[in-house]
Formats: structure tokens, sequence, C-alpha cells
């Protein structure tokens, strides 16, 4: 079966749906979003403490896991990405936060015109619909709705304060014009709704938009050294007489680019791939923001999120969510951000969430801990496949712009075999030195009576860690992905060997390919990727269908 579209979309998460939908304002032109998962629209998917049964379900996480880590004592990392239209946005914490200006600065002067800060702030501004932001760095009609969190507590004021008593600054908005500091953050979410990216930009989609879902890509289809359409594991042909985007993210773009035969020669040869491009940077420079969570436990049970947990709790929570989206149910656990910096304020080296409960990252059954049985029976219902929450306060320390980076390669010729997914935590390792040294910052912070008065003390592994040594040691046995993986088919300029992509977002060598996702991400930034994705979808709409882009802005200039 074969059918010809203007466009096709490969992969409907994040940046899939919004740039499908954009594609489509034009009426002159036919689009096809092709995405393996479903429609995205789950209950449990639109209501946000609804994770429990999204993460680890392998009907929307693809529930991928790294190689062996050397400097993590050789445990496999989870790497949860969703599996629907809307992507990694169905499984994601739900924080808007953007980078902060010098990564984008540092886009455009590695040679990719029109990346700079000034230039992307108008696409941010025109995908966001802040319900309570009104100046020059905030949008307020765009699909993305953001909000601030609404599970915004007591131990999360504590925090904040014992973070001002420690000597940070309390910023109102860390999305505006100054980001090192610790904040109440928003959400993207609305009226008790998740906002990933499907619910966001595909409510009504117009007559020129097909929207192809479980249906899984096996490789692009090129001829004479243009990409014609995409092939998927059905076996249908999906043929594309302008461009076809890959939006399959972090891991899935270069796969797909490598079964396609584009990719570094001598790897696509050694599993029976005839090369129709050599391009050594496919699978290369993966990034992730490492994380180390440290665990204090607490004997505040009515603070914690953790007595949502518990089965005629949970059953209330989520009769109130049902009836009108609000209580605890309609918003992100995530609700409070610091970020720390130990040079220079305009680039913070790590972003730290603090959640008032504790939960091991776990997909695996465990077993039945030892806790009440109501709220073992609660487990099942909002948290299947992970361990049971507990009263206490996690601190998550993510390292922003690590030098350790690792790759993604093929497992096999077979596209229905995961990736093998190396992303090399802390081979570089100077990186243990920020972490290290944060650490210390945050237990600084939680030595403040305006938060230590709540908690009863490190738990694990990390109790009585005092030297580096013993620090280190702690950080190898617990660290785990930040769950921001970028750079895999990353832009670059001209004299960059290893950049897949142009600053139009083309593949190299290829005429009528781009990539439009994390992976195309010239390195990682300072804060969570959701929002810059969306923001670069919205500008390679514009791109893709030659219109002039959006004018820089310069609200910095307004406020001096």
């Amino acid at each position: 079966m074969t059918s010809t579209f203007d466009y096709v979309v490969a992969g409907g998460g994040s940046a899939g749906c919004a740039l499908a939908a954009r594609l489509a304002e034009d009426p002159q032109v036919t689009v096809c979003l092709v995405e393996a998962g479903g429609k995205g629209r789950d209950l449990f998917i639109r209501m946000p403490a609804g994770n429990g049964f999204v993460f680890g379900n392998p009907r929307f996480d693809w529930g991928y896991h790294s190689v062996p880590q050397p400097s993590l004592n050789g445990r496999q990392i989870n790497f949860p990405r969703g599996k629907a239209l809307g992507g990694s946005s169905i499984v994601n914490g739900m924080i808007y936060m953007r980078g902060v200006p010098a990564d984008y600065h540092g886009w455009c002067q590695s040679g990719l015109a029109g990346w700079g800060y000034n230039d992307v702030l108008p696409y941010f501004r025109k995908a966001e619909g802040a319900r309570d932001r009104r100046d020059g760095w905030h949008g307020t009609d765009g699909p993305l709705k953001t909000e601030p969190s609404s599970n915004f507590g007591t131990l999360d004021r504590a925090f904040v304060d014992a973070a001002v008593a420690a000597g940070h600054e309390e910023l109102a908005d860390v999305n505006g014009s100054r980001r090192t500091g610790v904040t109440r953050t928003d959400s993207t979410v609305s009226r008790g709704v998740r906002q990933s990216s499907a619910i966001a930009y595909l409510k009504n989609p117009p007559a020129n938009l097909t929207i192809r879902t479980e249906q899984q890509i096996a490789r692009v289809v090129i001829e004479n050294s243009r990409a014609r359409g995409v092939e998927t594991t059905r076996g249908e042909t999906i043929r594309a007489s302008r461009d076809v985007v890959l939006c399959m993210g972090a891991f899935g773009t270069p796969q797909v680019l490598m079964l396609s035969g584009i990719g570094p020669a001598e790897h696509l040869r050694a599993h029976g791939i005839q090369p129709n491009i050599d391009l050594p940077g496919v699978g290369a420079s993966l990034a992730d923001h490492v994380n180390v969570p440290i665990q204090y436990g607490s004997d505040r049970l009515d603070l914690s999120h953790a007595r949502h947990q518990r089965l005629d709790k949970a059953a209330i929570l989520m009769a109130r969510w049902l009836i009108n989206g609000k209580g605890p149910g309609g918003g992100s656990l995530f609700s409070t951000a610091l970020f720390h910096a130990f040079a220079d304020p305009e680039l913070p080296e790590l972003e730290v969430f603090m959640t008032p409960m504790i939960m091991a990252e776990s997909l695996g059954d465990d077993g039945d801990e030892k806790t009440p049985l109501l709220q073992r029976l609660g487990r099942r219902l909002l948290v299947r496949g992970r361990k049971v929450a507990r009263p206490g306060v996690q601190i998550d320390i993510n390292q922003q712009r690590p030098k350790s980076l690792g790759t993604v390669r093929l497992a096999s010729a077979d596209p229905l075999d995961d990736p093998l997914i190396d992303p090399g935590y802390l081979s570089d390792a100077s990186d243990l030195n920020d972490l290290v040294q944060g650490v210390k910052a945050m237990r600084e912070v939680m030595g403040q009576p305006q938060i230590a008065q709540y908690v009863t003390g490190e738990l694990g592994v990390w109790s009585g860690t005092r030297t580096d040594d013993e620090i280190i040691g702690a950080i190898r046995e617990t660290a785990y992905s930040g769950h921001h993986p970028c750079a895999t088919a990353r832009m670059g300029g001209v004299n960059d060997p290893g950049a897949v992509l142009d600053e139009k977002l083309k593949v190299r060598g290829i005429e009528g390919l781009r990539v439009c996702d994390a992976a195309a991400m010239p390195g990682q930034i300072t804060g969570n990727l959701y929002a810059t994705v969306i923001m670069m979808a919205e500008k390679a709409a514009d791109m893709i269908l030659g219109r002039e882009p959006l004018p820089a802005e310069y609200p910095e200039k307004e406020t001096q």
C-alpha cells in the first residue's frame, strides 16, 4: 500500500505533533503524521498525577534502558520514552523550563545563524499560552498552556525559605531575565489537564492533516540521494513529494537514520546495511542530565504526596479530578526548582528539584513492601510497576552541561530491536566535581531550620557519607538519568565534522530530509527540554514552508 503527501512527519512526539499542526495551517499542502503508539488521550495521560500508569507501561512507554554503565557500578539505567501521540510529553514531569539565553547564543556563535536567544524567543512566545505571565518573555495565546505548579505546598515553601537562608535568591520567574536562584516552577498543565503536545496542538486536526497511529517507522525511503518517503514495519510506504521530517527523539531518530543507511559507514556495514552516506555524527554526542537523588526521611505523612497513594485517598483524589480537574491529581508533583551556579550566574551548572515524597525509580514490581495494606493496594492504582511512595523529601541534583557524552548504536538491522544506548555517564571524571560540590551545597540548604524541622535525616547509602570519596561512592550507587537526552543527530556549522544537520535542520548530503526533535539540538541546555523542542518545531514550520522568520525580540532592553 502506498500513499503520497507533501510532507511526512515521522514520529508524533513532542516536536512531531506541533510541527505537523503548524505545517497543516497552510491549506495548500497535505501532511501525514505517523506515530508508532496510540492517540495519547487516555485518562492517565490527561491526569497529571497519573504518571504511574504511564511510566513503565509498555502501552505508553518504549521502556528503553542503557547498556551497563561502568561509572555507575555496572548498573543499567532506565530511559522511559513516551509511545503515543505526544511522545515523551506524556511521561514528563510537566515542568515548563527553557534554556538560558547563553545556551542559544552559543548555538548561534557555533555557526547556526538564526538560533540565538533573541531569534528563538518569539517562537517560545508563539507556542506558550501562559495563564499568569504578562511580559516580554512569555506568550499568552499559544497552544501550549502553562500555569504555576498547583501542588506547591508547605514543604515546597520550606525548601524555598531554606534556600534563601543559605544564600540563594528567590526568583519569581526563571524563564525571565535571571535563572540562578530558587523558584516555584511553571507547569505545562491547564485546568487540571496535562498539556502534552498532542493535547495542545491536535485538538481539532484540519482536513489536510492525516494522522496514522500504531504505525512504526522502519526506514526512510531514499532514491538517488533524496528522501522520498518512509516505510513502516507493516510494509506500507508513505511517500512525500516535498520533505520527510524525522521527529522520533534522541533515540529513535538516530536509529531510523542508521537503518536508512545514514550514519557511520563501518557501523552500518557491520549490520549488513549499505551506507547511503557516511555521517559519523549520527548517534554520537548523546548528552543527558545525570541526576543524583538524595532522600530524607520524615514523619510528616500529612505534608507528603505519599498520603494520596493509600487506596481510599487515591480514590478521593481521582474522583475530585474527574469532577472538576482540581485537587492534587490536577497538578505536577514537581513544584520547586533551584539553579546553582559555581562560577557564572548566567550559566548555572546544577538544576535541583525538591519533591515532597520519596520513591525509588524502579520499573520492577519489587514485591509487597512492608507498608499498610491500603497503601499497597493504592500503589496498584497510581504507581503501577514502581515502589510505594513514602513521606520524606527527595533532592534531585541534575548536572546541566556534563562533559561526559555517549552514543546510540544499532543492536541489529531489525527496526523492532531497541537501539544500544550508552550515555557514558561520568566517563569524564571532571563531571564528578560539580556533583560532589552540588551535594555539599544542597546539604547546606537542607540543614537550614526552615526545612530541617520536617526531616529526620538522609537515608540509604547517603546516610553517614562525609568525605568526597564517600560522596562519590554514593553518587555511583544512586545516579540515574535526568530524562533529557539530546544531540544524537545534531545541528552544526559548515566546519563541524560531527554535525548531521545544517541550520535549516536538513540532513547533510540527503535532499528532502530533515530532523526536528531533541536529537537535532547542538548540545545540552540549562533546564528541561520540552519547551525548547516545541520552540524548534515552531521555528521549523516557518523554515519548511518558506516563511520569513519571526523578528528577533529583546525584552531585556525594555527592563534596563
